[in-house]
């Protein structure tokens, strides 16, 4: 049996101290097993550490709304000039932080400097380009072409009036203080079953999907999926979906749970 296997990438895959040794390894074994392995993130491409050289298959961007294999793009669902135009004023409310994820380039504004600089600060120390971008008001037409989703930072957590003034359409996933809002068509779930078309016509091969993961935005995939595993560091709500749970991402969680799956 070969698997397909879907990474989330936040303390699934690296942390902030970077990415395990044994994860490198358990992903390089289970490719050369024949199995292949893609990141799938609520990340933008435009905010997120450099994947490449990690030598996975593929990548899957803002929750399923950009997809890779290789360099070739399975997947491109921007928002759209008008619509990122319409999500930036149902969000753009005076408080928190607001980002808009873009493909190539991503925008912020931050209205609670405290709390911005408590998150530049623990971002700095792991060399994260989350929050280091242009301020939203620098955006062009061609910016807001390349918008694949908006997220609402607040302390204390963004409020339910504000995730209910977003376009319909669009839906709200909450993590802690953030929420991301995304197409409600496109999600990680989605990209699992498009990469898995995609490679079986490819490869020539049936593949199962396995998925990894550890919050709130991985429950669509974790469903999803064939088999799914929550990170032993996971929520409540994740170990709850998922078909196993594995160690936490700093005790070999990846490696365990490939191994336990018999990819290596």
């Amino acid at each position: 049996m070969r698997y397909v296997v879907f990474l989330d990438l936040d303390n699934t895959f690296w942390t902030e101290e970077g990415v395990p040794d044994s994860a490198l390894e358990a992903i390089r074994r289970a490719q050369a097993n024949g199995h292949r392995v893609f990141s799938n993130t609520g990340r933008s491409r435009g905010e997120c550490r450099e994947l490449l050289r990690y030598g996975l298959d593929g990548r899957c961007y803002a929750a399923g709304a950009e997809v890779f294999f290789g360099e070739q793009k399975l997947v491109d669902h921007p928002l759209g000039v008008a619509m990122s135009h319409t999500m930036m004023a149902a969000l753009d409310v005076g408080k928190g932080i607001l980002i808009a994820e873009g493909g190539d380039r991503t925008y912020i504004r931050a209205y609670d400097q405290d709390y911005f600089q408590d998150l530049y600060d623990l971002m700095a120390k792991a060399n994260d380009p989350f929050i280091d971008h242009p301020d939203i008001s620098c955006m062009s037409a061609a910016d807001h072409a390349q918008i694949y989703k908006y997220s609402l930072f607040m302390a204390g957590g963004v409020p339910e009036e504000i995730k209910a003034a977003i376009p319909e359409g669009y839906v709200p996933t909450t993590m802690g203080d953030a929420t991301e809002f995304t197409n409600k068509n496109i999600s990680k779930a989605t990209a699992l079953n498009t990469v898995r078309s995609a490679l079986e016509e490819i490869d020539g091969v049936t593949y199962q999907t396995m998925a990894l993961g550890d919050s709130g935005n991985d429950l669509s995939m974790l469903r999803m999926a064939d088999v799914s595993v929550c990170m032993g560091n996971g929520t409540d709500e994740a170990k709850a979906v998922a078909d196993y749970v594995t160690k936490p991402i700093d005790e070999d969680g990846l490696f365990c749970a490939f191994e336990h799956f018999g990819l290596i």
